[in-house]
């Protein structure tokens, strides 16, 4: 099978570069030189197992009743007394009664559940009288904070979780088995339309994420509510407590101890550097060996936690940070220097910082001071990154297993490992040995015998070249299940965090899949992409997926046989022409525009889906579009140029995608069309 998978790689490839796509360069060159070598790898299976012990149960048994019977319908929407003040809850109704009616064409009243509900027909939201959490279940120990219940009671259906929140997925849940809802992108979802039967089902539903917190990091998620609410994603800015009382929740330690203030008078509180002799860019958790200067810094770090935990908007907080600078560099005094020797990490003296300043915040909850805030599952959260990233654990070959140094570097109950490595490489799994991410692999197992709880940074996407795609797509289901084995119960996979609009490269997918992979880590992703091709696309849905397949066997060819791989892929020099050959570049803008065509019979009999699907294929084209420009420039007659730079800007400002990168200042779409003169 193995060598059809490599023939098939080697025919696509002849293809691309003996076919092309009908264009031709002005001076005829076809530049087949530029990665002309044809790909003997396609995209890599997943080899990671199962993870087993999920919980995933949807019973949905027929019965003869129904919702909505020739177009009409009893039922009531139902919450309990005052939940209608509540984020969650107000969101899931007023989703509930619009995606209804869209379907139905019938807005169903809402009702609270004061009175007597025995016996009513109610599409009932939270913890009701009808059907409480703890007659269902739906309790902390049960589901977690994200688990949905949703069970048929008499003619009622009850959707709920041990949270608000996870009531409002429930919901989702049963809109999406019901109607049809699926929240794709901004604005655009599916959901049946015209129905005027709805069968009741007998409803059995325990549906518990596999990661409990699951935080979105792609500009059109993270700024948009309904999508981060409607495709499941958790509110990270309801999470954790900024240092400042305004923003910094990462990199705060100079919050906390700013050199400015504190250095003049305590020198021994900030690093000897390695590697910038000239700046000392992290704090000394040592001291450099001073106690007595240490003691002093965990007061005053301990007293502004305190001082946050205090304030009444931070009440229904239970996490905050105490993370390291955002460099490469530790500290190297000669105490901090033998504590790395002892332990074979520089992070144990952040283990035992964090330890220690855990017990004294412990100790003033438990006083009469501390005891109006006192929180019982309060974090406080460290970054495993960059130096840190390592733990200062051991492997046991008689075990198979790792396990601490020592017990003076086991996380208290407390303290949490934030584990982040951007030095890796996401097109990679982190299993595989010989890779760059061989040992970041073995620091997470590591860090996971030190902590009962262990929490994941990951990383999508190119930050130097957001324009062009990053294929982590044949790995992220692989790197997940690993992290839930490790024990992961929050994942952030950042992407393009500060893009507004919309991402081009197949972002949208797989932002949408992220989603779908952090709820359940065994679902088929072969049909997860089929359905989003089949609904995001519509009619173009087969050419698409055409383009989408075609680049990821070239992707892994990029990664195989090109070097696009290794330490620190996610700033990798991606703008190579050998990278991108020409002619495969216009054969693939041919595709889009294909795609285009096909949907053409949408402007008489849907012209919105016509306005959105032709808009998605565009976001698509703008890869192919950027590379050929910045590529192959000198290749185009200068009228062909200026016509594909005014394509670009026109698709670029229709999706409203602002940036080409993160790394560099004003490396905005706006400069970048600036520059072209048109």
């Amino acid at each position: 099978m193995k060598k059809i998978i490599k023939a098939f790689a080697m025919i696509l490839t002849l293809c691309l570069f003996v076919c092309g796509c009908g264009r031709s360069p002005a001076d005829g060159n076809d530049n087949t030189q530029n990665g002309g070598t044809p790909p003997v790898n396609t995209v890599t299976p997943q080899i990671y197992p199962e993870v087993e012990g999920t919980v995933h149960n949807f019973i949905a048994k027929d019965t003869d009743k129904m919702i909505v019977d020739n177009g009409a319908s009893d039922y009531r929407i139902l919450i309990a007394e005052g939940a209608d003040e509540d984020p969650f809850i107000a969101a899931a109704v007023a989703d509930c009664k619009q995606l209804f009616a869209e379907a139905t064409g019938i807005m169903l009243p809402v009702v609270n559940d004061s009175g007597d509900v025995s016996g009513g027909k109610f599409l009932a939201i939270g913890d009701t009288k009808l059907c409480s959490n703890e007659s269902l279940g739906a309790t902390l120990d049960a589901l977690g904070k994200g688990g949905v219940r949703i069970k048929t009671v008499g003619d009622s259906v009850c959707m709920t979780g041990a949270t608000t929140e996870a009531a409002m997925y429930a919901v989702y849940a049963f809109l999406e088995h019901t109607i049809g809802f699926e929240q794709f992108y901004t604005d655009f979802y599916t959901l049946d339309k015209d129905v005027t039967a709805l069968k009741l089902y007998d409803y059995d539903v325990t549906d518990i994420p596999d990661f409990e917190y699951r935080i979105q990091s792609a500009g059109f998620i993270r700024w948009n509510d309904a999508n981060r609410r409607r495709m499941r994603w958790t509110n990270e800015s309801a999470l954790f407590i900024p240092a400042d009382d305004a923003g910094a929740v990462w990199h705060n330690t100079f919050v906390y101890l700013p050199p400015e203030t504190y250095r003049e008078a305590h020198p021994d509180w900030y690093s000897t550097p390695w590697r910038t002799p000239e700046k000392n860019n992290q704090i000394c958790y040592t001291a450099h060996g001073n106690e007595q200067e240490r003691e002093q810094m965990l007061d005053v770090i301990e007293a502004r936690i305190e001082e946050l935990f205090s304030m009444e908007k931070y009440k229904n907080y239970d996490w905050i940070t105490v993370s390291i600078e955002d460099n490469q560099n530790g500290c190297a005094c000669e105490t901090c220097a033998a504590e790395k020797a002892k332990y074979g990490a520089d992070s144990a003296v952040i283990v035992k910082f964090c330890n220690d300043l855990a017990a004294r915040v412990e100790m003033w909850m438990q006083s009469d001071e501390g005891k109006p805030y006192a929180r019982e599952n309060f974090r406080i959260f460290f970054f495993a990154y960059h130096a840190t990233n390592a733990a200062p654990a051991k492997y046991d070959e008689a075990t198979g297993k790792y396990m601490p140094i020592d017990d003076s570097v086991l996380c208290n109950e407390h303290v949490v490992p934030y584990f982040a490595e951007t030095n890796g490489d996401y097109t990679h799994n982190f299993h595989d040995a010989g890779t760059a991410n061989t040992e970041i692999g073995k620091n997470m197992l590591g860090w996971a015998s030190l902590s009962k709880e262990l929490y994941f940074w990951s990383y999508s996407t190119n930050f130097s070249h957001f324009l062009t795609p990053y294929n982590s797509f044949d790995t992220v289901q692989d790197i997940l299940r690993f992290a839930k084995n490790a024990g992961c119960k929050y994942t952030m996979i950042q992407d393009q965090w500060i893009q507004q609009g919309a991402q081009t490269g197949f972002g949208i997918y797989k932002n949408w899949l992220h989603s779908k992979l952090l709820w359940d880590v065994n679902a088929d992703v072969n049909a997860l992409t089929d359905k989003f091709f089949d609904a995001y696309f519509g009619k173009a849905s087969a050419t698409m997926r055409t383009l989408f397949d075609e680049w990821r066997i070239w992707a892994r060819h990029q990664t195989d046989e090109l070097g696009y791989q290794g330490y620190r892929s996610v700033y990798f020099d991606a703008l190579d022409a050998k990278l991108w050959p020409q002619r495969m570049l216009e054969k693939w803008l041919g595709l889009t525009e294909q795609a285009q065509k096909e949907i053409e019979e949408y402007k008489q009999t849907a012209p919105e889906r016509y306005s959105a699907i032709y808009n998605h294929i565009a976001i698509e084209s703008l890869s192919f579009k950027y590379l050929l420009i910045r590529l192959y420039a000198s290749q185009y007659a200068p009228e062909s140029l200026v016509a594909m730079q005014k394509s670009f800007a026109a698709d670029a400002e229709r999706a409203g995608i602002n940036l080409v990168s993160s790394t560099k200042q004003n490396d905005t779409i706006a400069n970048l069309i600036n520059g072209w003169g048109i």
